[in-house]
This record gives structure tokens, C-alpha cells and sequence, in this order.
């Protein structure tokens, strides 16, 4: 268990001061608005829409953004994560919504989002059936190629590739200068100024921009000052053509995608944003992904593009230090403000590409570093060493196939372009496909079934020989095994209703034996047992997780997942007899 407490200052719950929560807000809020601002551009410098519709594309983004990411943080219901999640719009629909809006305008994208917007709510209702495939392995490698994919386009941004000054002294200058601000502030202000880097970066871009006179402000003086579009509202469209339901393929590759994203960003964001992490709450990323949902249901509904989780924000965390739920409220309701006002969003879009570039550009390599950190926290061993590598270097192989050169990108189907062309897609698809494989490959399993009473308890025992038998094991670790089969057992039956039916299940491979033990009740934290501090004074109900040390204390590790009320709770033994050993503190 890892402590974060001495760099977190505000964690989730925890309601930092109005100017604190505000300010950050603001500050997450702009990785979100620059995104939103993108798309509409690339799709107004293309020519697919008028100047009208971009417009409209930018304020109903920036509204379902802010509503999204209020849904995200109020969790209603099994509707949102608790956490600091920003939502905006994803850059994995991009290609697709050029494809939809070049076909049948707007409306058919708005057509499209409601399409998707069921994927993820039905994959988050059956997630406990995805338990031993999108796991944190999983969810760390996606954020990893999350980093990969944005961190070239803000390097691209930083040099202006695009625009008349691309790679110019000036724009390097720009840039590296917000670069050193932001990591100056990290590396040697104290904590309660070291929050502010990200803003104090862009402000020190923004003054070497305006001293070079690489900084106007064409768009905030021709945007008007209130308003909402709202004459470029369409209804939702669906054009019966063959080129249509390609589009719609698309989409849905590229939901998938996104579904795999918010996993990972729902998870990462749990490490950082709790005092004293233990375990992931998967009721929380089954939240996360049912209001992602939402917001794809939103984004129909106000015809914009779909939209899913941010990763920028969640790697600024452990800078900041400031996790708080108010911090994505905030931040909600001014990107809800900005949707009726066009010249702010006008005024975000005047910041200088260099500076936004150089900023985002630190924050996602510290996203990265969040991503890895994931990845190690769930442990390495053979399998997931193989997820890791696969899947983190198969994403960035796909996302610079071209630079590489590599010759069998031309033989690459097109319909699958947008999976192989995207390192989120093709590493999310890589490792859960690996995942899955291993969760499939044969093995020989023992299965118990009964009821949850103290009158089972010989059966349990019995199992438990029968498994220690069947895969062989020496008499040390086939003791550890029913030892901690008996307390789990002991432990799980003591909770809920005593009419309920407790699973088991064993399963084996050259190295170690892991035991999951599946129940429907409120069972308490097997991970963290409560020891009172003197055994001798403590009475009968304080004596009760003394079996639950024992457990933690013999097995290899111990894995408790909660998900809609089921519980999950493995344990894993060596097959090479362990020497148990009791230091004794002074």
C-alpha cells in the first residue's frame, strides 16, 4: 500500500478555498476547451462547414463538456465517478466525424453520438464480467498510449506546424519558455504555489508571445460577447447508404476506444486523488463509464460530437495536489459559461499555439509517469509483462507506422485504419486482446458451490485438499492454502444473508495457485484487517480480523474487487514452500 498522503493537499472529498477550487478549474478547464475549439477549426479550414456552424459546434461541445464533467463529479447514482474527471471532446472521433459531416452534415454526426452513447452504459452494467480483462494493467497502458498519441501533436503545436511561422526561433522561444516557467515552478516552488504551474507557464508563453507580437486577439474581437448559436441546430439524421453504416462502423471502433480510455483515466485517477489508496473501486469506473454515456447521449441531443474522459488533468494531480471533486465542478460550470459567451471561447483560441503546446506538452509526460506508475502498482510478472510491451509498443507502432516506414502499412485494410492508425486504439485492442487470451486459455479449474454457513465449512476444507492434491502441491504450500481458504471462508460467511451461495474457484499455473471466492453481501475489506493495538486488552468482537492477518500473512497477495454488489476476493500461493518470518519490533 503506498502512501500519497504528504504531497496530496486536497484530496477527492476534501473542499479546498473558492479561489483555490476556481482557479484550478479554469486551469484544467482549458486542456478540455482547446479541444473542443480544434475540431470545429480543422472542420471550418476544410471547408466541410460555414463559419455559422462552427460556432455552434464550439458552444454545444463546450456546454456537454461542462455538463458531462458535472455528471462526472456529483455521481448520480451509478451515473458519474466521484472523481475529477474532465470531459470534453475526443480526438478519437475526429477522422469519423470529417467522414459523417463531408456525407450528411451535422445532424448525422448528432445521429451517430446517440448511437453510441448505449455502448459504454452496457459494457459498465455488465462489468463484472470485464473484471479480469480491463484491469489496471489495462487501464495503465491506456493511459501510457493516451500519452503517446497527444504528446507529438503538442510538440507539433510548440513549432507551429501548420501556420506561416512553423518551426521559427520565435515560436521555439515561446514554447520553451512556458516549458521552463511550468517546470520551474514544479521542480523548486513550495507546494501551495507549485498548484499554479500549469497557468503560470501559459502566462509566461503568453508575454514572451506578446514581446515577439506572436499574440492577437482576432478571434475575441470578431466573436460577439453573448449568445448560443442556436439557428445551427439540426435534427438527428441517419442516411440509408452503404457509406453511412461505414461511417457508423467507424464510430463504434472508435466508442470502443474511447470506452478503454475512460477505464484508464477512471482508474488513474483513483491512485492519485485518495490519501492512503488501497484498492480500485470498479463501482467508481462502472460511474465513470455510464456517465460518459451521458455525455455521448448529450452530445446527440445539442448535435455535436461525442465526447469522453480527459487525461491531461489526471496527470497534473500529483503536482498540484489538489484532487477535489469542486476542482471538476468548477471547472464544469465555467465551461457551461463560456458555451453562452463566444468571446471567451474566441479569447482561448487567440492564446498563443506555442505556449498552449509547451504546457500540455509537460502535462502529458507526467501523465505518462502516472500511466507506468499504474502499471507497476498492479504488479509484474510474466503476463502482464507481455500486456505491457505489447500493448504499449503494438499502439506506437501503429501511431507512427508511417514514420517508421514500415512496409506493411500499405497492405492495411482501410476500415481498420482507425484502430491501426491510433497508438489509444490499436494499444487499447492490443492489450485487451491479450488480457482476454489469457483469461480464456485452458486451464484446469476446481469449482465449489454452496451455501454461505458455518455448516459448509468441512465442504470448504475438503476443497481445499482436493485442490492442494489435484495440482500437486507440497505440504507447506498446501497448508498455506487451506489455512487461508478456512479464514477467508470464515470471514465471508459471517456478513449478509446466510440463505446466499458462496462460489469458489482454483486455478493454477507453474509458479502459484490462485483462489477467487465470489459473494453477494457487504462483506468488509479483507486487504486491510483491523489489529487492535493491545491484544491481551481486546475483547472478542476487536479480536475478529485476526484470521484476516493470517491471510494477508500467508498468501502471495490478496485482491479484494467490489463491482454492483459482488464480491471478489483472491488470494494467491506459491507453489515453492516461503518461510514465513515474524519480526518482532521493539
Amino acid at each position: 500500500m503506498q502512501e500519497r498522503g504528504p504531497t496530496l493537499r486536497y484530496a477527492v472529498n476534501e473542499r479546498p478555498p473558492l479561489f483555490i477550487a476556481a482557479g484550478l478549474g479554469l486551469q484544467n478547464a482549458l486542456f478540455v476547451i482547446s479541444g473542443a475549439i480544434l475540431l470545429p477549426i480543422l472542420l471550418r479550414a476544410a471547408d466541410l462547414i460555414t463559419a455559422g456552424e462552427a460556432a455552434f459546434l464550439i458552444s454545444a461541445s463546450l456546454l456537454t463538456a461542462g455538463l458531462s464533467t458535472a455528471v462526472q463529479a456529483l455521481r448520480f447514482g451509478a451515473v458519474g465517478s466521484g472523481f475529477m474527471l474532465f470531459m470534453g471532446t475526443s480526438g478519437t472521433f475526429f477522422a469519423a466525424t470529417f467522414d459523417a459531416i463531408a456525407l450528411a452534415g451535422i445532424g448525422f454526426v448528432a445521429a451517430l453520438a446517440l448511437i453510441a452513447a448505449p455502448t459504454e452504459i452496457l459494457i459498465a452494467q455488465f462489468f463484472r464480467f470485464f473484471r479480469n480483462v480491463l484491469t489496471p494493467t489495462v487501464g495503465g497502458v491506456v493511459v501510457m498510449c493516451v500519452a503517446v498519441t497527444v504528446v507529438p501533436l503538442t510538440i507539433k503545436q510548440w513549432n507551429g506546424v501548420g501556420t506561416d511561422h512553423a518551426g521559427s526561433l520565435e515560436y521555439m522561444l515561446i514554447g520553451g519558455v512556458a516549458v521552463l516557467a511550468m517546470v520551474a515552478m514544479i521542480v523548486l516552488a513550495p507546494a501551495r504555489y507549485r498548484l499554479w504551474s500549469p497557468i503560470l507557464g501559459l502566462a509566461a508563453g503568453c508575454i514572451a508571445a506578446a514581446i515577439t507580437g506572436h499574440w492577437s486577439f482576432n478571434h475575441a474581437s470578431d466573436a460577439a460577447i453573448l449568445g448560443f448559436p442556436i439557428g445551427e441546430w439540426e435534427a438527428p439524421t441517419f442516411p440509408t447508404s452503404g457509406a453511412a453504416f461505414a461511417v457508423l462502423g467507424a464510430f463504434v471502433i472508435a466508442t470502443l476506444a474511447g470506452t478503454f480510455e475512460t477505464v484508464g483515466d477512471a482508474i488513474a485517477i483513483q491512485k492519485v486523488s485518495l490519501r492512503n489508496f488501497r484498492r480500485i473501486d470498479y463501482d467508481s469506473v462502472r460511474g465513470a463509464l455510464n456517465a460518459d454515456g451521458v455525455g455521448n447521449a448529450l452530445a446527440g441531443i445539442f448535435c455535436t460530437t461525442p465526447n469522453t474522459t480527459y487525461s491531461s488533468p489526471i496527470g497534473m494531480v500529483p503536482v498540484v495536489g489538489v484532487a477535489s471533486r469542486w476542482v471538476g465542478l468548477w471547472g464544469a460550470g465555467l465551461m457551461i459559461v463560456m458555451a453562452f459567451f463566444p468571446i471567451l471561447g474566441g479569447f482561448v483560441l487567440d492564446l498563443p499555439g506555442p505556449a498552449v503546446g509547451g504546457v500540455s506538452f509537460v502535462a502529458l509526460l507526467l501523465l505518462f509517469i502516472v500511466g507506468m506508475q499504474t502499471v507497476v502498482d498492479a504488479g509484474i510478472n510474466t503476463r502482464t509483462a507481455l500486456i505491457v510491451s505489447l500493448g504499449f509498443w503494438g499502439g506506437f507502432t501503429g501511431e507512427f507506422a508511417d514514420e517508421l516506414g514500415l512496409p506493411f502499412v500499405e497492405h492495411i485494410p482501410e476500415a481498420l485504419a482507425p484502430i491501426t492508425g491510433n497508438a489509444i486504439a490499436l494499444g487499447s485492442v492490443i492489450a485487451v486482446l491479450i488480457s482476454t487470451i489469457f483469461v480464456l486459455m485452458p486451464k484446469r479449474r476446481y469449482h465449489w458451490q454452496g451455501a454461505a454457513s458455518t455448516d459448509s465449512l468441512d465442504q470448504v476444507i475438503a476443497f481445499g485438499k482436493d485442490v492442494s492434491s489435484g495440482f500437486r502441491l507440497e505440504t507447506g504450500p498446501a497448508n498455506r492454502l487451506g489455512l487461508c481458504l478456512e479464514e477467508l471462508f470464515t470471514h465471508v460467511v459471517e456478513n449478509g444473508d446466510p440463505d446466499r451461495t458462496v462460489r469458489i474457484e482454483a486455478t493454477a499455473n507453474e509458479d502459484e495457485v490462485e483462489v477467487v471466492v465470489t459473494d453477494r453481501s457487504d462483506v468488509r475489506d479483507v486487504e486491510v484487517p483491523n489489529v487492535p493495538p493491545d491484544l491481551l486488552a481486546a475483547d472478542s468482537d476487536e479480536l475478529q480480523d485476526l484470521g484476516l492477518v493470517l491471510l494477508t500473512r500467508l498468501a502471495t497477495s490478496v485482491n479484494h474487487t467490489s463491482i454492483a454488489g459482488w464480491q471478489y476476493v483472491s488470494f494467491v500461493i506459491a507453489r515453492q514452500y516461503r518461510e514465513i518470518r515474524v519480526v518482532q519490533q521493539q
